[in-house]
């Protein structure tokens, strides 16, 4: 979208963000989410929050140090979305898919890194796994959920997981029994 198509949704946009104002507990965290929003929606080749701080007149750190660290409920505003999903895209047809996809990586630090089935590649590898859960009908389609698959040996070891931001507090389930967190009735 161009930024005269942006600007053209002015109310609507504001409205629309509104609805998650809720999840943010300080007016800073609402005014960034704008701005990442607009960046997310415009022209900006690259969607960068560098680029898109410098493009929309903020500093780019300000805009790094909302997506890392300005506290606000994730969760809050996944079920939020969830919720828009499941009033304004109900279908007779609709399909939940649920995906696990594999990335490969090198070293022993990432998050969830470890030798296990990477799909992408067909076979067992050094990879972090992401499981994702979307939502389909006729002429739409959303990613509704998302999130890392631990190996167990991250998950049976706090100290590793204390390393980085990942819970404290974490069970491991084989991946042929993945909790779905969904809550939109699929």
């Amino acid at each position: 979208m161009t930024l005269k198509q942006i600007a053209a949704l002015g109310r609507e946009l504001v409205l629309f963000l509104g609805l998650f104002a809720d999840c943010f507990g300080r007016r800073e965290g609402r005014g960034l989410l704008r701005v990442y929003v607009k960046g997310q929606l415009s022209e900006v080749h690259r969607k960068t929050a560098e680029g898109i701080a410098l493009r929309f007149g903020e500093a780019p750190r300000t805009l790094q140090r909302f997506l890392e660290s300005i506290k606000w409920d994730a969760e809050k505003l996944r079920d939020r979305c969830q919720e828009i999903v499941a009033t304004d895209h109900a279908h007779p047809e609709a399909i939940g898919v649920v995906d696990e996809s594999g990335v490969a990586k090198s070293g022993k630090r990432t998050v969830g890194v470890g030798r296990q089935w990477n799909g992408n590649r067909g076979k067992v590898d050094n990879c972090v796994v992401g499981v994702h859960l979307s939502y389909a009908t006729p002429g739409f389609q959303c990613l509704l959920d998302s999130a890392l698959y631990l190996p167990e040996d991250w998950a049976d070891d706090p100290e590793r997981r204390k390393k980085t931001t990942y819970p404290r507090r974490w069970s491991f389930a084989p991946n042929r029994k993945l909790p779905c967190r969904a809550s939109i009735g699929l």
